[in-house]
């Protein structure tokens, strides 16, 4: 009877332990996969703030070098990756003001992008030159970064896009369905309530602009930035996403000088940069 006892006992005992380490072995499971979770997330968190970009959008400078210095200023404090210029850096495009814009922009130490707005090619177009190329280079072109696609657009000529660019922008969206893509152009394809924007004084370049808007549409192009207006405004038209980038320049400008700061991680953010926010 002891001995039944005793066995009936160990028996007990051996079922809790065995109970135990069945528990234990559970909870340490469950241990691991939460630390393991923990590290997953980490591990994103940290590609994510990797991939985020920083980039600055400038426009309508129109020889204020002072403010363009201000805001390049800014924007180093503000660690932004590279700047992108859309146009209208000068006030008619000659050549000493185009090299002078050039020169501080160098001086800044950012990576920088330029195309040519309506006035940076008015002396070029009234004297048969090409002054904004010969100082800046290219007048369009397409990177990438960080898995975006910029892709930047000289519809700064009263005469249109050219069927060379045109045709290149064709070809540039074609991945835009399956990457983000960014394009900016200094005229606005269109707008709610200004009629100042691309083709104003031209059925024909304004036809051209409407092939523009339907294409990046279709292509599903993120979104479209642009200057000219010399007012920020933002808004969806004709199923296209379009910010307009307040002016730099200090002269006719109902908002005062500012930039656009854009980040794109997950999603797009904007911040408008005024430069009167910020001591000298």
């Amino acid at each position: 009877m002891k001995f039944l006892k005793r066995l009936l006992l160990l028996l007990f005992l051996g079922i809790g332990i065995l109970g135990l380490i069945i528990l234990g072995t559970t909870v340490l499971e469950e241990v691991r996969e939460i630390i393991n979770v923990g590290r997953v997330e980490e591990s994103r968190e940290e590609e994510i703030a990797e991939q985020v970009l920083n980039f600055a959008a400038m426009s309508d400078v129109h020889s204020d070098i002072e403010s363009l210095k201000r805001a390049l200023e800014i924007a180093k404090g503000e660690e932004v990756d590279f700047i992108i210029i859309t146009g209208d850096l000068t006030s008619l495009g000659k050549r000493d003001e185009l090299l002078e814009a050039k020169k501080v922009l160098d001086q800044s130490s950012f990576k920088y992008y330029s195309i040519p707005g309506n006035h940076d090619l008015w002396w070029s177009q009234k004297f048969n030159e090409d002054v904004f190329g010969e100082v800046f280079g290219q007048h369009f072109q397409s990177f990438k970064d960080k898995g975006v696609k910029f892709i930047l657009v000289d519809n700064g000529s009263y005469l249109g896009v050219d069927e060379k660019q045109m045709e290149w922008i064709e070809n540039e969206v074609v991945e835009c369905a399956q990457i983000t893509c960014l394009v900016f152009m200094h005229m606005p394809l269109n707008h709610p309530s200004s009629v100042h924007i691309m083709g104003e004084d031209s059925p024909e370049v304004a036809s051209q602009a409407a092939e523009l808007v339907k294409l990046l549409v279709e292509n599903k192009v993120k979104e479209l930035f642009a200057g000219h207006l010399h007012f920020s405004s933002e808004y969806e038209l004709q199923g296209l996403q379009t910010t307009v980038v307040g002016a730099l320049t200090r002269a006719r400008n109902p908002q005062s000088p500012k930039f656009l700061e854009v980040w794109k991680g997950e999603e797009l953010e904007k911040k408008e940069v005024f430069l009167s926010d910020y001591t000298p």
